[in-house]
């Protein structure tokens, strides 16, 4: 919704929260506003070409978000291995978001003009203990760097940055034990969880052109977290 307050016309891709993205495009449509919704696994070399014929049918698109991952906490992974887990988020996290973007960003940049978001994690460089803590560092790390590295691939025409959110009120956020509520506000000096919202209005400002001069950065959105 972000983006189409601020004047795009959106695409949604998905393929779990198909009937949740429809919702989304139909208020888009109330208001006045293009949207439309794909369903591709972006883990699935097949799906994501086609997701990027479908998407380039009607122009090169202006902006790439890159939010796609996969959910090891609240869907049917988190009965899973470890290495399945990883196998999991190395397939939709990193290697999704490394070619979509590498490939998309070819075409804006022989257009002369686009922005690429891919999202981190803001404890991937500081670490976390446990399962999850190893398998996202692993994952967001990889996304991290690779934003910066492809940042310097596609300047000066296509920007590139990482939002590396904190502690988010998603599906796990919802359901979570008091020993992790607690340590949200203990380790967040803003002393609540981060919403969706507040991801979503960085990526707003990031593909408006008043962050013109922003490329190759990975921005904490974590309510001043230090670990």
């Amino acid at each position: 919704m972000e983006c189409f307050r601020a004047g795009a016309s959106v695409i949604l891709n998905c393929r779990r929260s198909v009937q949740q993205a429809r919702q989304v495009a139909s208020e888009i449509i109330r208001q006045g506003g293009s949207a439309e919704v794909l369903a591709a696994d972006v883990s699935s070399p097949q799906d994501r070409e086609r997701l990027v014929q479908q998407v380039c049918a009607g122009g090169i698109p202006d902006a790439l978000v890159n939010s796609a991952g996969a959910d090891t906490l609240t869907t049917e992974l988190r009965q899973a291995t470890f290495s399945e887990k990883l196998t999991a988020l190395l397939r939709t996290d990193v290697e999704g978001t490394i070619e979509l973007s590498r490939t998309l960003g070819v075409r804006m940049r022989e257009a002369g003009r686009g922005v690429i978001l891919t999202i981190g994690w803001d404890q991937s460089d500081r670490g976390m203990e446990g399962d999850s803590g190893e398998l996202f560092a692993a994952a967001k790390n990889a996304v991290m760097g690779f934003s910066r590295s492809l940042a310097l691939s596609l300047a000066p025409a296509v920007r590139v940055n990482c939002i590396a959110p904190g502690w988010i009120r998603t599906a796990w956020g919802e359901t979570a034990s008091d020993y992790w509520q607690q340590r949200v506000l203990r380790e967040t000096p803003l002393q609540r969880w981060g919403e969706p919202r507040d991801i979503a209005c960085m990526a707003r400002f990031l593909l408006s052109d008043e962050a013109g001069w922003i490329t190759g950065q990975v921005l904490n959105v974590n309510g001043g977290a230090v670990r």
